[in-house]
């Protein structure tokens, strides 16, 4: 979903909405504990993050299946396939595309044998079905407590805009922070510099183990020409502004729905006003380079002209993360 621009402030409607954030979030905690608990063979890893859509998940994953890659582990990753149309457990292969599965579940299957169901437990069951893995990852999953054998990580990203600490509808986060970090086995603060203060207070008065991150960035052109700028995620201002940060200028900046899957007009529409520009001259994040394809565009013509932000983390200390990721510290 997209960021209200009422949860920028404190409206009326955002004290109409706190009484309805905090039954939902007592309806999420029930419903969880209704569901059968179910034990993972193989460790599960679940990366969350405080906020609704844009809170930095999927870099820190592709990061985590990149340092166990490393230690020769053998990985999968499971995802619920958000805004695919497959329900069922399926492993993702070659052939598919984010219209099945869902974006965050193809970037995860570039690293990876990545398993998508509406059920997330599904998911989890084919993937112990399937081969005997080392760790099995899970992009959210955090506040599930019917996965046992699990670690908690959650990813606090200084990049993104100050949040309103009101729970959804009336803000940013999905359940109370104070139980975002309680249930915590691990906490990632991504670019710690630029996290409020207050908060950065608060979460250390946790006493939990919080291990540092450097968000990188990697673009194929580095020439000085002004770009046209698109992007459908949860926070597109999170985008525009590392642009402004790369010093990137651009010209025209196009926002679409958080998850948007494209259609063959809107790559239409991109060739058009890109058209007489060079290569690269069109620019897009990763998420949304997966969401265009042989059904959108068939020819590849306006993947072939799209330059991408490629984002990446860094984790400063690995070898505590690996201790703390162990099969022994997994209850």
């Amino acid at each position: 979903m997209r960021r209200p621009k009422f949860w920028n402030n404190t409206s009326l409607l955002v004290h109409i909405l706190t009484p309805i954030g905090l039954i939902y979030n007592f309806i999420s905690k029930q419903r969880y504990k209704l569901q059968k608990p179910y034990l993972s063979k193989a460790p599960v890893i679940c990366v969350g993050s405080p906020v609704i859509g844009g809170g930095g998940k999927t870099p820190v994953v592709i990061a985590i299946q990149k340092l166990l890659l490393k230690r020769n582990k053998k990985i999968s990753a499971i995802s619920i396939g958000y805004r695919g149309t497959i329900n069922d457990p399926v492993i993702i292969n070659k052939n598919h595309t984010s219209l099945e599965v869902g974006d965050e579940p193809l970037l995860l299957s570039q690293n990876s044998d990545t398993f998508v169901s509406k059920k997330r437990k599904d998911a989890l069951v084919a993937a112990n079905s399937y081969k005997d893995y080392d760790y099995i990852l899970s992009d959210d999953g955090y506040r599930d407590s019917s996965i046992k054998n699990k670690i908690n990580i959650l990813v606090i990203d200084g990049n993104i805009r100050p949040i309103n600490l009101k729970q959804f509808p009336a803000g940013d986060l999905l359940g109370s922070l104070d139980f975002v970090l309680n249930i915590a086995d691990i906490l990632i603060l991504v670019d710690e510099e630029k996290i409020e203060k207050k908060l950065i207070k608060k979460i250390r008065n946790t006493k939990k183990n919080c291990l540092t991150a450097k968000t990188e960035y990697l673009i194929r052109s580095n020439d000085n020409s002004k770009k046209i700028a698109f992007t459908g995620i949860g926070m597109p201002e999170k985008f525009f502004s590392t642009l402004k940060k790369l010093n990137i200028k651009t010209f025209q900046n196009l926002t679409y729905p958080n998850h948007y899957q494209y259609k063959t007009k809107d790559v239409k529409y991109l060739l058009e006003i890109a058209n007489g520009h060079e290569i690269f001259r069109l620019l897009t994040t990763s998420k949304d380079y997966m969401r265009l394809n042989e059904v959108n565009d068939p020819n590849g013509q306006l993947r072939e002209m799209i330059d991408i932000v490629d984002i990446s983390i860094e984790i400063d200390s690995t070898e505590e993360l690996m201790r703390n990721i162990s099969p022994a510290s997994i209850g």
